[in-house]
């Protein structure tokens, strides 16, 4: 028996995501999570997004989904898989992550807004 996890909207029934059992991203949420994203998402980087990669690493339980995908430069992509290097993605505030380095510190990164759907805000208080 295969299962799949369907997620939709409270009242009007759509669909928002789903479980994914596969380990690579689909076109279609690469795309989007790349025009959502816009530049890499590790605080202080505005490097072009290069890799579409997983918040909390697949080999460790991450899934393939929109909220645990991220748009990283190659350079940080390769950088959180050191030790002591942990992202999560904050559930409450939608396309935030928190992000702690190996020395300790803490960074919060929002996705921008989309252009023309409000006011900017800083990406990295």
């Amino acid at each position: 028996m295969w299962l799949r996890r369907l997620y939709t909207a409270p009242g009007t029934g759509e669909l928002l995501s789903m479980d994914s059992k596969a380990r690579l991203f689909p076109p279609r949420l690469r795309r989007f999570i790349q025009t959502r994203d816009d530049t890499c998402r590790t605080p202080y980087c505005d490097a072009p997004i290069r890799h579409i990669d997983h918040v909390i690493p697949w080999h460790t339980g991450g899934t393939t989904t929109l909220s645990n995908g991220a748009g990283l430069c190659e350079a940080c992509n390769h950088t959180k898989e050191n030790p002591r290097w942990t992202a999560k993605p904050l559930h409450e505030d939608n396309h935030t992550l928190h992000i702690r380095t190996p020395t300790g510190h803490t960074y919060t990164s929002k996705a921008p807004p989309l252009l023309g759907l409000g006011p900017p805000e800083r990406r990295h208080p």
